[in-house]
């Protein structure tokens, strides 16, 4: 396989915290960089995309370039390490770290250290995004007074295996129980390159991209079409990888020659698609976000919701729906997908969601709030 190849890594085993947990050190979740020692070869933004690692053949004027956070060959005291802020507080249960791509260059050891910080933590280091850079004396001795160096240690000084396809996945569960944390120390010793930095974990608070606790799980139970991906991806409970990672339809082709608009901005398109989620749990719904993320060119133009109680004997065909959400536009490519809450809240407990888009075209999540009914 090419370096140009996406890396496998059939070999490794997943553990079960990848697919349950969130994913709460992804830049996507509201997690950023508040500080880094170096960012010599590239830059420790990288550390948090939420997407694959990927390899090219370019160079920069700083060197080989990398989808990752390396650091240069260190030739003074110390060792290299960075703060990352999540978004709110967070229960931990695991982590993966990513050496993909570092062959000759990955850091040879890690640890991770974290805190739980009662108020907001910023203006340690202005983050430029931009390679060739370090830490001067002003950022290290704002950073110093966090004394992260005395946070609790989650993993101790842990050797990593270099980013070949075979080793590049380096796994650990956390026993943290049920403390939560706001901030995470990554040290590296004493220097080298990291693809990805994937801590997994619950939310425990209200967050800012989300605006509500956990989302409620489920599956589908029914769908008009899913040429391109499955309807069950829109309640997956991490955040979406791509458009692989979700649900998306083929293109009607009942679609008119050309297309118009109304008054109001909708396209005048016959026909609609549709899902029926069925909800781990009855609820009053309270919020629902819908998530185009990655649709930048197949988003749908409108989306509308309906919810009911179906018996557990009773066909859902048959159930009588309850509009949650008129129909309503939609913007491509928007993590938070619809910026207001729902018209109208249920007012009896539901469990089935009915999802309709038009014309057709593809959905990253449906993330649903409510209280227990």
């Amino acid at each position: 396989m090419g370096k140009n190849s996406q890396l496998s890594s059939n070999m490794v085993k997943i553990p079960d915290f990848v697919n349950d947990k969130q994913e709460i050190s992804s830049a996507e979740n509201g997690a950023k960089i508040l500080f880094a020692t170096d960012d010599f070869f590239a830059v420790a933004e990288n550390l948090l995309k939420p997407e694959e690692p990927y390899w090219n053949e370019e160079y920069t004027e700083f060197g080989k370039w990398m989808d990752g956070w390396e650091t240069r060959r260190k030739r003074i005291p110390g060792h290299d390490w960075v703060i990352i802020a999540l978004a709110g507080q967070n229960r931990l249960d695991g982590v993966c770290v990513d050496t993909a791509f570092f062959t000759g260059n990955h850091a040879p050891r890690f640890s991770l250290q974290a805190a739980c910080m009662s108020e907001g933590v910023g203006g340690i280091q202005s983050r430029k995004d931009k390679m060739g850079t370090a830490a001067n004396n002003r950022d290290l001795e704002n950073a110093e007074k966090l004394h992260s160096e005395s946070w609790e240690t989650l993993i101790p000084m842990t050797a990593l295996k270099s980013g070949s396809p075979e080793t590049r996945k380096n796994f650990f569960e956390l026993s943290s129980g049920e403390r939560v944390y706001t901030h995470l120390r990554f040290n590296i010793f004493p220097d080298g390159g990291v693809a990805r930095l994937r801590v997994y974990g619950r939310p425990t608070v209200e967050s800012a991209r989300l605006g509500s606790s956990e989302p409620i799980r489920g599956k589908c139970v029914e769908y008009s079409d899913a040429h391109y991906g499955h309807p069950d991806a829109l309640l997956h409970p991490w955040p979406s990888r791509g458009m692989n990672d979700a649900w998306e339809t083929a293109r009607r082709l009942d679609r008119p020659p050309t297309i118009d608009v109304d008054d109001r901005g909708f396209t005048l398109q016959k026909g609609e698609e549709w899902a029926i989620l069925q909800l781990e749990k009855s609820i009053y719904v309270e919020r629902i976000q819908v998530d185009t993320t990655h649709f930048k060119g197949n988003c749908p133009d409108s989306v509308k919701i309906e919810a009911a109680y179906v018996e557990p004997d009773e066909d859902h065909r048959n159930a009588t729906w309850e509009t949650v959400l008129n129909r309503t536009k939609l913007t491509p490519n928007q993590s938070n997908g619809l910026k207001h809450p729902l018209m109208e809240a249920t007012t009896r407990a539901v469990n089935h969601i009915k999802v309709t888009i038009a014309p057709d075209g593809g959905l990253a999540r449906i993330r649903i709030y409510g209280s227990d009914a």
